[in-house]
């Protein structure tokens, strides 16, 4: 037993850094064999990848870390025929526009790190841009010996793309879902039109050729914006970003040829041109987003009672309301019961007590009833200390158990107060619709009300019908 205790603790140390070398190896080796012969990468998104991987891990952000970011770099290089000279140095170039980026971002508030404001999106292109120069700037001090092309050339390659790979990449690190979020929106329908409209776009770019093409689809992108979460338009921007590289590297949109200067030229420019083009519609992706949840949180206040957790009086008014109206349409001969329910003595809690403790006691109350309820039955707040329940399908006549239950499990409930517990009971007043019959909810919270007043009347802790349905429990 003791030796297991040692063992495992170990094997969770060591396999953070594991996993770190060797993802970097195989990103790195996956960048140098998709590496045009005695060419710069044409997409290298390793430094971005790790970047982004420190952003959403800040414990790997480490001396360790980066020192096994660098080896596993170094080796990929080695053991792909690199010198050991340029495989240093340029690896220690890739090295700089990482932590650059991870410098630049890592102390922003997690709303920007996350890019869930529009300045979050444009400090990102921010690091983006001082990463690639960072890693421009350390290649060409040894570039000479290694690169054929000017300073200037060789620094506006590095640049370019350093910059529009970040830019590509890192949206959809940063932006990606928790796994909990991820299930949770897994059974979203996600509307195709946009989506197809993009790449329809993306062909006709091709087609069309040229080097206003590029800005093709920026239209479908910004519909693309208004229609999906800032992860999924960011794993489209790349799709369009790096289809664009690829197309303009490949001389398909005719825009010189690649192997001359001009043509290196023309590439650095669609590199840059392309990644400001995905600004837009990020920026308006996470506008988006940030009204989409500021609407959701309104609309949770105004029909979620902040403290119990139970539906608001305006709330509960409007479903209960439509709930009637439905069942009078389409099921009148489906019975229903509603319930007012008050806890006793509450106004002695708060006086005795504070209100910090009668707080408690409501969310512990509300908890426990909700526990009790299905899901399809409606339960509210409708002020104060008094609740009410709708319970469709259920006749007043067999409401009794129901209630009892209620009345049985608040009665049972531990609340503590300076280690000592405070008994809470509650009473019931129910009322209901008969089959067939039609009845108003002003007309079923009248009745329910006045049998709580009865059964406060009649000494509390107990549930009474209204006096057409009336059975004393």
């Amino acid at each position: 037993m003791s030796v297991e205790l040692m063992v495992f603790p170990a094997q969770s140390r060591l396999f953070p850094p594991l996993l770190l070398f060797g993802l970097t190896l195989a990103l790195t080796l996956g960048g140098i064999f998709a590496r045009p012969i005695e060419s710069l990468s044409l997409f290298w998104p390793v430094n971005a990848v790790l970047a982004g991987l420190l952003l959403r891990q800040p414990r790997l952000a480490s001396v360790p870390g980066f020192s096994l970011m660098y080896l596993a770099m170094v080796s990929a290089d080695l053991v792909t025929g690199s010198a050991w000279l340029p495989a240093l140095w340029f690896n220690l170039c890739n090295l700089g526009a990482v932590v650059t980026i991870w410098r630049l971002l890592a102390r922003l508030p997690r709303q920007h790190r996350r890019l869930r404001t529009p300045h979050g999106v444009l400090r990102l292109f921010a690091a983006c841009a001082a990463a690639g120069a960072v890693a421009a700037s350390l290649a060409c001090l040894v570039a000479t010996p290694w690169f054929d092309q000017s300073l200037q050339a060789t620094w506006l390659a590095w640049f370019s793309e350093q910059f529009s790979t970040s830019v590509l990449v890192l949206p959809i690190l940063l932006t990606a879902p928790s796994p909990r979020a991820w299930r949770r929106g897994a059974s979203q329908r996600v509307r195709l039109a946009p989506l197809l409209v993009l790449l329809a776009s993306l062909v006709v770019s091709l087609l069309f050729g040229g080097p206003g093409a590029i800005a093709f689809p920026v239209s479908a992108l910004l519909w693309c914006a208004l229609s999906y979460s800032p992860f999924l338009l960011s794993l489209l921007t790349l799709t369009a970003g790096s289809t664009l590289i690829v197309a303009v590297a490949q001389n398909l949109m005719h825009f010189s040829v690649p192997q001359s200067e001009a043509g290196v030229s023309a590439l650095m420019s669609a590199r840059l041109g392309i990644a400001m083009l995905v600004l837009g519609p990020l920026v308006l992706a996470c506008i988006n987003s940030a009204n989409r949840s500021l609407l959701t949180r309104l609309a949770h206040q105004a029909t979620i009672d902040h403290l119990t957790g139970a539906m608001t009086r305006s709330a509960f008014t409007q479903q209960a309301g439509a709930l009637l109206d439905r069942r009078q349409r389409l099921a009148p001969g489906v019975p229903l019961t509603l319930m007012m329910l008050d806890i006793d003595h509450f106004k002695a809690i708060n006086d005795q007590h504070g209100h910090a403790v009668g707080d408690q006691v409501l969310r512990q109350f509300a908890r426990t009833v909700q526990e009790n309820l299905h899901e399809s039955e409606l339960f509210a707040r409708l002020g104060g200390e008094e609740f009410v329940i709708v319970l469709p399908g259920l006749a007043v006549e067999q409401s009794g158990f129901t209630a009892e239950r209620l009345r049985r499990a608040v009665q049972d409930m531990q609340v503590m107060h300076e280690e000592q517990p405070l008994r809470i009971t509650v009473s019931i007043g129910v009322a209901g619709c008969a089959a067939q019959s039609t009845r108003s909810l002003d007309t079923l919270l009248a009745d329910a009300d006045q049998a709580l007043y009865r059964a406060k009347a009649h000494g509390r802790n107990r549930v009474e019908q209204a006096k057409s349905q009336r059975q004393v429990i």
